[in-house]
């Protein structure tokens, strides 16, 4: 994360670049309340605390090495910690950061181990609803190629 860090100027702070409880005319999310309770159940400064700074004309505050959004980190919360035993979870932590993205990816079908689901999973969770826009393609063809490459340094592991 690029922003909120300390010494950011006020437009690069959390109240700054994500939804807030004020901001319904613009986002259906209140992603600030949440972060306040995370960074709070976690003992950190929520003034201090990374995240990711908007693209474009979008939200930031993505948190941590998978980039979650509060929303989304709450929704799955319970889930990481059944997984990882750690409570609460954290998404600056990389176990439960990427158990967050295994689970979440598995949601939104690529658990099926079909090409075309894993590709649709991958743009989901870069692009959400926006997942099936041709501008977004880029991310879902990326993610596959890498993926086509584990599993080819795999075989070659296995003596396949």
């Amino acid at each position: 994360g690029t922003c909120n860090r300390p010494g950011d100027p006020v437009e690069r702070t959390w109240r700054q670049i994500m939804p807030g409880p004020n901001d319904g005319d613009r986002s259906y999310r209140d992603d600030q309340t949440l972060f306040l309770q995370i960074t709070k159940e976690l003992g950190f400064n929520p003034d201090t605390t990374p995240l990711s700074c908007p693209m474009g004309k979008g939200w930031g505050g993505a948190m941590g090495p998978s980039q979650f959004i509060p929303t989304t980190w709450m929704s799955y919360k319970n889930r990481i910690s059944q997984v990882t035993g750690n409570n609460p979870p954290n998404p600056w932590n990389p176990l439960d950061a990427f158990t967050a993205t295994s689970l979440l990816l598995k949601d939104l079908g690529a658990g099926t181990q079909v090409f075309t689901n894993e590709r649709q999973a991958a743009l989901r969770y870069y692009a959400g609803g926006n997942w099936d826009k041709p501008q977004n393609a880029f991310y879902g063809d990326s993610v596959m190629r890498i993926a086509e490459g584990y599993e080819r340094q795999i075989a070659i592991l296995q003596g396949n």
